[in-house]
Formats: structure tokens, sequence, C-alpha cells
């Protein structure tokens, strides 16, 4: 499999509290947007979905569900990257069945942060007539912990990563050069010797385990403690999750014990202990939910 490059990575939040008196700022929105659909799609090679530059986006080939990962899970905040999957509950079928091309364009140019958050949010409420709310509940996680002995990483230097801003992509790396080590930017790939191959530069510990989250079978929340940023480089068998029943409460057995598809290969729960100096505990912890409380068809152009 050829190199996958996720090109994620965090910035400070956007958030400031209302003065009391002051009127809410107002929303922001497209100046322009075309929502079609775009049935049969899903069946062509597509390069990418998300395609942010300055001031527009285009999604050619998207469902309501992928809009809605990216606008209030993804890009929520406006200005940052979350990549912990987004659950949302409530959706009807044609939410992951229907698929639609979208392209916008704002009023002066925004980061696409900004374009794929918060003003995607405001075209799903008025186009699709979106309404919800957040719920947290209780369910069985994995907590990203400091094993015995210590982290075996240290934080990143400065200037260790190349910042990105996804609304002006890259041109691709020469033939036969490495892409650079971009800032937030994970890296997959599949060694020789069948191990899989992670790589993230310049993350906290909260967004690696963010990252986490999609190669196990629970979510995974960040209960280490440790600040900094960090580059971390990880090797593992592909598929190897616990495959023992529920104990009590909830948890697993030990994942640090799971079976490999080949016994000479790490588990990731190993892998992160003995390369990396971390562990996941299988307990139980708070998950945030969004509940659709109503969502209809969208209204044409």
């Amino acid at each position: 499999m050829k190199p996958q490059i996720l090109a994620l990575w965090a910035a400070a939040g956007m958030v400031q509290p209302l003065l009391r008196g002051q009127p809410a700022a107002p929303r922001p929105q497209f100046e322009v947007a075309s929502l079609k659909p775009n049935n049969g799609c899903e069946t062509t090679f597509r390069g990418g979905n998300l395609n942010p530059s300055p001031g527009r986006l285009e999604m050619m080939c998207t469902t309501l569900h992928g809009m809605i990962q990216s606008a209030y899970g993804t890009f929520a905040d406006g200005a940052s990257v979350n990549t912990q999957p987004l659950r949302v509950e409530g959706l009807p079928g044609w939410a992951d069945s229907e698929h639609y091309s979208l392209q916008a364009k704002g009023e002066v140019p925004v980061r696409a942060e900004m374009l794929a958050g918060p003003m995607l949010r405001a075209l799903l409420e008025d186009r699709f007539q979106l309404k919800a709310h957040r719920a947290t509940r209780e369910m069985p996680v994995y907590a990203l912990t400091v094993a015995k002995g210590g982290m075996k990483t240290q934080p990143m230097a400065e200037g260790g990563c190349t910042p990105l801003d996804l609304s002006h992509p890259p041109a691709p790396p020469p033939p036969g050069q490495p892409p650079p080590r971009y800032c937030g930017a994970m890296m997959v790939r599949n060694n020789p010797n069948r191990t899989m191959a992670i790589e993230v530069w310049g993350v906290n510990l909260t967004q690696f385990a963010q990252r986490l989250s999609g190669r196990v079978d629970r979510p995974v929340i960040d209960q280490t403690g440790a600040a900094g940023t960090y580059t971390f480089h990880l090797e593992y068998a592909p598929d190897s999750l616990p495959s023992a029943p529920p104990g009590r409460g909830g948890d697993a057995a030990d994942p640090g014990r799971a079976p490999s598809p080949d016994s000479a290969l790490p588990t990731i729960f190993a892998a992160l202990q003995e390369q990396l100096g971390l562990k996941l505990v299988p307990e139980k912890g708070p998950v945030e939910y969004l509940v659709i409380d109503r969502v209809e068809r969208p209204t044409a152009n």
C-alpha cells in the first residue's frame, strides 16, 4: 500500500465568551452555495472528498453523515482538527446512502477549518433543517496512560515539523523524495515484514489518543497527564485487536496480551508499551454523542 498522509494538526481554540448585554456574533455563513444530488459518484475514483481553498469549499461526493462528521466533529470549533470519530444517533437511512456535491464560497477568504466547520454547519441547518444536541454517555473506552518505566519518546524540539495550511495544500514531493514532516500529519504504511507502521509528527498526547481511536475497538481517552508535543513512530501487527470476550464491568481481557495474527509480531497494545512506553487500559469513560432531533432532505439551491 502506498503511503497515505492525513494532513491533520491542531491550532489554538477560538471560543470567546459573550459579555452580558452584547448581541450574539452573526453566524459565519457562505455567500453562495450549490448543493446538488450526485448519486452514483461513490462508484467512481475520487482523489479526496474535502477540497478547501481560500474562501472556497468543495465536497464533490459526500453524504449528509459525512458532512455532519466534518461540521460537528472534525472541524467543529473552526480552528483545529479533531480526528476522534463523532458518534451520531438518529440519522435516517438516506443520510448514508444519498450522495451530494457541494460547492460553496465565503464572502472573504477564511481558513479551511472554518469553511468545513461552522460555515458548513450553518448550511446544514438551513438546507437540511438540521437540529441536533450533544449528549455524553458512559461507555467502554481505553485510557491512554504512561506504562511502568515511563515514556520512551521525548518532546519534539522546536521546528521539528513543518506547519501545514489546509487552505493551501503543498505540492507533492519530487519523485523518490519523502514528503515533509507536516505538523499533525499521520503517515500509514505496510512494511515488508508484515507490520503496520504509523508516524505522527508534532502532536500532543490528546491528539495522539484521537488518532489511536480509529485503530482499536474503543474510543481512546488521554489520561497520561503529559504536556508538550511529540513525534510518534509505532509498528505493530495489523488487525490485532483483543479477541477475549468482555469481562467484569465491560472490560476486555488484558489488551497487552491480545493475540497477534503472527505470534512473532507485536499487537498494537504490546507495541505501545514496548516502543513508546504507553499503555491502553480498558475502563469506562464519558463519550460524546451528537443526537439528531430533526432533519429533512435538502431544499433546492
